[in-house]
Formats: structure tokens, C-alpha cells, sequence
């Protein structure tokens, strides 16, 4: 090999060499920013084993803060006043300066040019013991987005995110608890509204009662647990919107007067297993601040304060007696009733749940099934029925309110229990309401007709609404009568339909079809027992007879339509029992000869 094919290649490895040292070398000054150190890393301060902060500032508009973690793990507020920390807010500020980067180290003469002999803010973090685990200087903001930055023991400085100045600047209104009231829920035993009275409600036995005073006695009534637990859980929920007063200066009788906290609207004392929360409404906040929907409220625990909020507050509070009063009536399982029997005078109509969960019914004539919506219905109906007033006073004289004996009685035999749940039905009051009462209990209730004059129509409500039950293959002869029309009988031949009276010809299949479906499946839309209306039943506008091959006739008469639109019907053998036809259904009934003639005749 001569000189120059040497020299050739070792020109050639050497460009070799630097091509990779260019392209595949990473470049120190390139290092990933994560072999830089974090603060909680270089100094051993985990955010959890934080116990106790303190940040001081240089600017004297701020306020010097002190937080200390309570033993349930939340932070409060000890400096400048005692007040609940917002935890969340407390440990993001932490994280924010615990997980910043360590951008670089330098060893420097003096502090003052980098405002550290004075620093902006002073951070000192306490994890056990009396002395502080560490205390940060934050100085000059520099080039490149960075702080100067010194832990005070050390003799050298590094730079942080300039970012830590905003991380670290808060007032107490930053990291204080927004949160109106905080009380716990699972123990809260007493509740107290004052507004015109006092309304008290008590926990005893995980059962909710509100205490009546109707007359000198005191007495005890079960209350709406979930309108409680509903006003427990929207108070948690209502957020401060600006802080007032605190402390002594909350309790200044010229600012009660101003926030109408003096003559309060409302007061609500709220008491758990460790706390009594006293929380009064004053006025509205006044529409020339620029803030619509607060009013000013005082609450007093560890240390009273005043607060704006929203109205929802006043909303929540302003409860009657009868808002919290469990409402409802009666108190059984409906999904685990087996049996049930209205009685109407002389009339008793029964309900029993058969093994595949359908319902019979027995009448005093015959067993019938019934309406799986209607008794669906009965039993959800009767189990959330709940009063529209209550009756005050003695309620022994039973016979005034139509119980002795009840226009109605109502019996829900539920699967394992002996003894039935007993709804009592009375008399019909002025405003249309109709007192009831739980045959276990003393108390009268008015409640809303509507439920109650369905139950009076028994069976009439509750049975099968399918008014005819045939195949419509089993059809063989039909005779369609309409006022004023001839009468026109029709006879099947097969699988085709032809015109026996008054002429003899092949009817339009398709017609005399359509109408075998619709009476296949016509449904009543009610069942009506008032004797005194006018039905015009005595002489039908039409009637419709069909004829099956196991030789049963029906005959469905339909008489006038009632204010609705809808129209009286019965069934010829069943004269008492009329019902309502949809009023869209009648049209598709009615036919006349011109509509069963096809367009091809082939006369006999």
C-alpha cells in the first residue's frame, strides 16, 4: 500500500468519526433536564412530611402566613387568623416549589446583588421537630426566566423557575377554605330553624323526627329524611364568594347592622358529634357592588365570621314545618306485595299476584285479568302518596272524616308479613282533597283526588283493557250496522270474504281485514261505572257483530262520544260494563257497502 491510498483513508475514518460524533453524540450542554436535581430532592422535603409552613414577605402588603396540618391530615391557618386552610390550594403551593428544578448552583461572594441579604419571600417548611427541615430565600428575578434562590444554611446559591414568585405570593384569601359550612354529615343529630318560629328536627335511632307543638304538649312526628339530607348535602356545597369580618371585628354591632345581621332572616343551628355550627342570614347584598344573587351570612364555630353567598343559602334554610315533615301516608314494600283488596261499600275487588308475577282479579261475578300498567300504578301510587296538608289538632273524631266505616278501604298484603298495610279513604273536603289515613296510624292527611278516584272505580281501572280475545283466522261472518246505513253481513269463503246481505258479491279483502285487526286488538281506554251519563247506548250509532268457528258471538255497540272526543262502547252481553274507545279508532270502524265492494263484482 503507497503513501497516498494511506493517506486517503485514514482522511476517510477521521470523517467518518466526526459525521457520528455530529450526529449521533449528544451534546452535554443538551442533557436532559431530568438529571437536574428538584428541590424536594436536593433537600430531602417531601410534599406529605410537610407539617408545618411559614412564608414571610418583604412587601409589607402582604401578610406574613402560618399553616399547620391538623391530625386528620387538612391544613389550617393559624396566621394572621385561625381559620380553615384550603388543603387542595395548601399542597398544590408546595408542589409547586417542591417539584421545581435546581437550573444551577453557584458560588458567590456576597448576597446583595442578588437580593438575598433581603429576600422577597422566605419560605421555612417544618416535617418534625422545632426546628425547621428547611428554609428557602427567594431573591432577584434574573435572565432566562429564573430566580435566584438559597436554602439559608448553605453557602451557595442556585436558580430556580422565576415562576416560584407567583407560586409563593398568597394571601390569606388564597388559602383559606371556601367552603360556607363544614360539618359531617353521618353524625349531624339536631337541626334548629328560627324564622317567625322555631322549627327543631332530631336524630334518634338513625330515624329522623321533627318535634309539633299543636298545643301545649310537644310531640313528636316523623320527618322527610331526604329533604334533610338534601339540605345537609347542598350546604357542604356552597362556596364563599367574598370574606367580610372575622373574629371580634365579625361581631361589631355597627357591621351586623349594615349586613342585617342584627335582625337576621333566618338562623340555622346545625349540631354533629363535635360541633354546634350556628349560621344566620342577613340582607341581600346590594345590587350597586356589582354582585347579584349574595346575601351577607355570619357563621359561628371555633370563630364567628361573615361571609357573602349565594342566595341558594336563604333558599335552603327557609323551610316550613311542612317542608320537612315526611309526607308520605302509608308505608309498605309494593314490590313485595302479593295481594290486594279495595273494598267500596258492597263491592270488594281483589288482586293477586300469580307465580309468573301477572295479576288476577276477582269481582263478585268472575275472575278477570287485569291490567299489568294499572295495578303498577295502584301500588306506586298508594306507596309514594303523600299529603297535601296535614290535619292539626285531636284527630279522634274519625267519624267527621268519613272513617267510620271508610268510603274506601285499601289492603296491601305484603309477602312474609301477617298483618296487611291498611289504606282508609273518608269523605271528600270543599277544596277538592279527600282525607286519608294509615289504618296504623292517628294522624289525618288531606291528599289530591286524583289517585283516589281512580281506586273508587276498582275493578273498572284495574282490568284488562283488551276488549275482544280471538284469533283473526278464527273470524267467519261479521254484520256492520251505522245509523242510518243498511246493514251489511259479510261471510269468509276460504281465504276471501264476500257480501251476503243486502247483496251477494265478493267484498274488498283488504276492508273487511283491516277492521278483523282492529278488533283483534281494540283496547279500551277506560272502563266507566257512573249510571247518570248519557251514553247513547240504548240506540247505538253502530254496532259491530262478529262470529267465531267455535260459535261465540260479540256484538260491540258504540254510542256518543264523551266531552274528550272519546267513545262510549260496551259489548251487547255485557250491558253494564262501558267503556271509552279512542276517539281516532271509531272512523277506522265505521264501513259501509260502498267501501266492501270490490271494484270487480261477481254477482250470485
Amino acid at each position: 500500500m503507497n503513501f497516498k491510498t494511506t493517506l486517503i483513508i485514514i482522511v476517510l475514518l477521521i470523517g467518518i468519526g466526526g459525521a457520528y460524533y455530529l450526529f449521533f453524540q449528544e451534546s452535554s450542554d443538551d442533557a436532559s433536564t431530568d438529571e437536574k436535581p428538584m428541590i424536594h430532592q436536593a433537600y430531602g422535603v417531601a410534599r406529605d412530611t410537610v407539617q408545618q409552613v411559614e412564608i414571610s414577605f418583604a412587601d409589607t402588603a402582604y401578610q406574613n402566613l402560618k399553616l399547620e396540618k391538623d391530625g386528620t391530615g387538612n391544613w389550617q391557618l393559624t396566621k394572621p387568623i385561625q381559620v380553615d386552610a384550603d388543603t387542595k390550594k395548601v399542597n398544590q403551593v408546595l408542589d409547586d416549589i417542591l417539584n421545581k428544578r435546581i437550573k444551577q448552583t453557584l458560588e458567590v461572594p456576597a448576597l446583595t446583588q442578588y437580593g438575598l441579604d433581603t429576600p422577597s419571600i422566605t419560605l421555612s417548611l417544618w416535617t418534625n421537630g422545632t426546628a425547621p427541615a428547611a428554609t428557602f430565600l427567594i431573591g432577584k428575578k434574573t435572565i432566562n426566566f429564573s430566580v435566584y434562590a438559597k436554602e439559608e444554611s448553605e453557602p451557595h446559591i442556585f436558580l430556580i423557575e422565576s415562576s416560584a414568585l407567583d407560586d409563593l405570593t398568597k394571601s390569606t384569601t388564597d388559602l383559606r377554605d371556601r367552603s360556607m359550612v363544614k360539618f359531617d354529615t353521618e353524625t349531624v343529630s339536631h337541626i334548629q330553624l328560627q324564622q317567625q318560629g322555631t322549627i327543631s328536627c332530631m336524630k334518634q335511632n338513625n330515624t329522623w323526627h321533627i318535634l309539633l307543638r299543636p298545643g301545649i304538649q310537644i310531640i313528636q312526628a316523623k320527618a322527610d329524611a331526604q329533604e334533610i339530607e338534601t339540605l345537609l348535602s347542598e350546604l357542604l356545597t356552597l362556596k364563599v364568594s367574598t370574606f367580610e369580618a372575622d373574629g371580634a371585628d365579625a361581631n361589631n354591632p355597627e357591621r351586623l347592622e349594615k349586613y342585617g345581621l342584627d335582625t337576621r332572616r333566618i338562623r340555622a343551628q346545625i349540631t354533629d358529634a363535635d360541633h354546634r355550627y350556628a349560621i344566620s342570614i342577613g340582607s341581600a347584598v346590594p345590587a350597586e357592588t356589582g354582585t347579584q344573587g349574595q346575601v351577607y351570612v355570619k357563621v359561628s364555630t371555633h370563630q364567628d365570621a361573615i361571609y357573602t353567598v349565594s342566595e341558594d343559602v336563604y333558599n335552603l334554610l327557609n323551610k316550613s314545618v311542612f317542608d320537612l315533615r315526611d309526607k308520605r301516608v302509608i308505608d309498605f314494600e309494593r314490590t313485595d306485595t302479593i295481594r290486594f283488596e279495595i273494598k267500596k261499600g258492597k263491592e270488594t275487588t281483589i288482586g293477586t299476584r300469580n307465580f309468573d308475577d301477572t295479576w288476577e282479579l276477582q269481582t263478585p261475578t268472575r275472575k278477570i285479568k287485569a291490567d299489568a300498567d294499572a295495578v303498577s300504578d295502584l301500588l306506586f301510587g298508594v306507596d309514594s302518596l303523600e299529603a297535601a296538608a296535614f290535619v292539626e289538632g285531636p284527630n279522634d273524631n274519625f267519624v267527621s272524616y268519613g272513617f267510620v266505616p271508610p268510603s274506601i278501604e285499601v289492603a296491601f298484603t305484603q309477602r312474609g308479613e301477617e298483618k296487611p298495610a291498611v289504606l282508609l279513604i273518608g269523605n271528600r273536603t270543599q277544596d277538592g282533597t279527600v282525607y286519608v289515613k294509615s289504618e296504623q296510624s292517628e294522624q289525618v292527611v288531606r291528599v289530591k283526588p286524583a289517585l283516589i278516584d281512580n281506586i273508587a272505580l276498582g275493578a273498572a281501572w284495574l282490568r284488562d283493557k283488551q276488549v275482544l280475545n280471538f284469533h283473526i283466522d278464527d273470524a267467519i261472518r261479521m254484520t256492520f250496522n251505522a245509523s242510518g246505513e243498511e246493514s251489511v253481513t259479510c261471510r269468509r269463503l276460504g281465504t276471501n270474504w264476500r257480501i251476503t246481505a243486502p247483496v251477494k258479491e265478493n267484498a274488498n279483502n283488504v276492508e273487511v281485514n283491516a277492521i278483523i285487526y282492529e278488533l283483534d286488538d281494540l283496547m279500551a281506554e277506560a272502563f266507566v261505572r257512573e249510571e247518570s251519563i248519557t251514553t247513547g247506548l240504548d240506540k247505538p250509532n253502530m254496532q259491530l257483530t262478529i262470529e267465531l268457528r267455535n260459535q261465540k258471538v260479540y256484538t260491540l255497540q258504540i254510542g256518543k262520544p264523551d266531552a274528550s272526543g272519546r267513545f262510549y262502547a260496551r259489548l251487547q252481553h255485557e250491558p253494564d260494563l262501558i267503556f271509552l274507545l279512542n276517539a281516532e279508532l271509531v272512523p277506522k270502524l265505521k264501513t259501509t257497502l260502498a267501501l266492501l265492494r270490490t271494484s270487480e263484482q261477481g254477482t250470485l
